[in-house]
């Protein structure tokens, strides 16, 4: 049987009997995850060839500063945050909701230890990066 994302959909209506109301919830599930999407890509395009999955630097590692990295230092995870949010606001899922804000805290740990990571490769240079931007909600955070 071929697979079918619209017929995963149907599956999640009738086995769980959820009857789907768009509203105002859904509609801001819906802008978060169609914010985050682009910005995730915009941001991993932007690093360029620095962008790894794990937490490490390259030899000839140059801090990027610029494009959305000028703004906020860690638009990435930012973006991941506003996407795994919206889906369960787009369902109306309190439990899914819930769920994803227990990761957080993770989230803020890997900056912790990244930050760490980036202070020893570049030293002052990060530090002042440090001062002029916010770590994930730019003017706020």
């Amino acid at each position: 049987m071929d697979y079918c994302a619209a017929c995963d959909g149907m599956d999640f209506v009738q086995l769980q009997g959820m009857i789907y109301r768009f509203n105002i919830m859904s509609a801001f599930g819906l802008c978060l995850f169609l914010i985050g999407i682009p910005m995730r890509r915009v941001a991993k395009r932007t690093l360029g060839k620095y962008y790894t999955y794990g937490l490490k630097t390259l030899e000839k590692h140059e801090l990027v500063k610029h494009g959305i990295y000028k703004h906020v230092r860690h638009p990435i995870y930012l973006a991941m945050l506003l996407y795994n949010d919206g889906i369960p606001l787009f369902f109306s899922s309190l439990y899914g909701f819930l769920l994803m804000q227990a990761f957080i805290p993770l989230i803020l740990y890997r900056i912790k230890i990244e930050e760490n990571m980036l202070i020893k490769k570049f030293g002052d240079e990060y530090r002042e990066y440090m001062e002029e931007t916010k770590k994930l909600i730019p003017f706020i955070y």
